[in-house]
């Protein structure tokens, strides 16, 4: 089988981890395959599935993260060939290992396509060979943590702490995405807060120190006393507070200097509390092309502060803080080659 048959073959990618779809289409595609979808799995991807041309389905097995019902609901639902796939060899970066997982793969996918293979090792390619078609860098970075082009705010008061925290623990860990939490809290609680927010979550929680270079995968907790800003090298800047404002830390002010700052790669999701504060900052955050989204009333534990942004219809969508954290990954897809 060669190369130009491949290209005849249309595949749906499924796995949980946003750096492993961005690697396993870089596979196929420098393969000849088509990519039609490549997502997390859910019941959406379930009805993309069944609504386009697929010919074989890869679902990434390497971790836990996938919902046992929404696999037993794809085999049941889906007729076309599903490949359960162990990734473990991309991983671990070793160049001979490589190149046999890369083989076995191709031959596994022309076999459940029934398109055959008669030279069994034309696809044990050699690591070399893979990583040619590889942008320079790319699995480096991924793995590494890049510097953030992307950031989002979360705005919380009263009930904030466990939102966030159901939030970020159903984000990948290699989401390539940075958050400003804006937490009202008195300033000894600050570096608690941190503490208890990296035992829940795979990403780096850090009270904001001035001068720190913010990257993708952390989670920098706004200051109580002072203001907080990210300057035009991607470093946090810390300056004496001149926001007027009865809420400390300030939402509005956070919120409207990060949408200056990162105007589209930008958005602020409101949790739980009880105040109006993030409303003039989700409003200019609209104005500079940011996402708005909050938790829905019905899971917050006071629901005023994201109603009050719901009021002014900048809100683009609401969902309980575990839906907020999936539909955050499926918005950021759209990236996931950008180098």
């Amino acid at each position: 089988m060669s190369k130009k048959e491949f290209n005849n073959i249309n595949i749906a990618i499924a796995s949980s981890k946003h750096s492993q779809r961005a690697y396993l289409r870089l596979a196929m595609e420098a393969n000849g395959l088509s990519v039609v979808i490549n997502d997390p799995l859910s019941h959406a991807f379930i009805d993309k599935v069944k609504r386009l041309k697929v010919d074989v389905m890869l679902l990434d097995m390497h971790d836990d993260d996938h919902d046992e019902q929404l696999v037993d609901d794809l085999i049941e639902e889906i007729d076309i060939p599903i490949l359960f796939n162990d990734v473990t060899a991309l991983t671990l970066n070793e160049p001979a290992v490589l190149a046999r997982w890369y083989g076995k793969l191709m031959r596994k996918i022309a076999a459940l396509t029934g398109r055959g293979i008669t030279d069994k090792t034309q696809f044990d390619r050699s690591y070399e060979s893979l990583v040619e078609e590889i942008p320079a860098g790319y699995i480096e970075k991924r793995l590494n943590g890049e510097l953030a082009k992307h950031v989002w705010v979360i705005g919380s008061s009263l009930g904030g702490p466990e939102a966030i925290k159901k939030f970020l623990k159903n984000l990948p860990e290699d989401l390539p995405v940075a958050f400003i939490l804006v937490q009202h809290l008195g300033a000894n609680f600050v570096t608690l807060l941190a503490e208890q927010l990296n035992q829940a979550t795979d990403f780096e929680v850090l009270p904001a120190v001035d001068g720190h270079v913010l990257h993708h995968g952390q989670v920098i907790l706004a200051p109580v006393t002072e203001e907080i800003s990210i300057n035009p090298i991607g470093a946090v800047q810390l300056s004496p507070l001149e926001y007027e404002s009865p809420y400390t830390p300030c939402i509005d002010q956070v919120v409207s200097t990060i949408a200056r700052r990162y105007k589209e790669r930008a958005g602020a999701i409101i949790l739980s509390g009880m105040c109006d504060d993030g409303k003039k900052g989700c409003q200019v955050m609209h104005q500079y092309g940011g996402k708005i989204w909050a938790q829905d009333a019905a899971s917050c534990v006071i629901s005023s502060m994201p109603d009050n942004v719901r009021a002014t219809g900048v809100v683009e969508y609401s969902a309980p803080p575990e839906i907020l954290a999936k539909h955050l990954n499926d918005h950021l897809m759209t990236t996931e080659l950008e180098t």
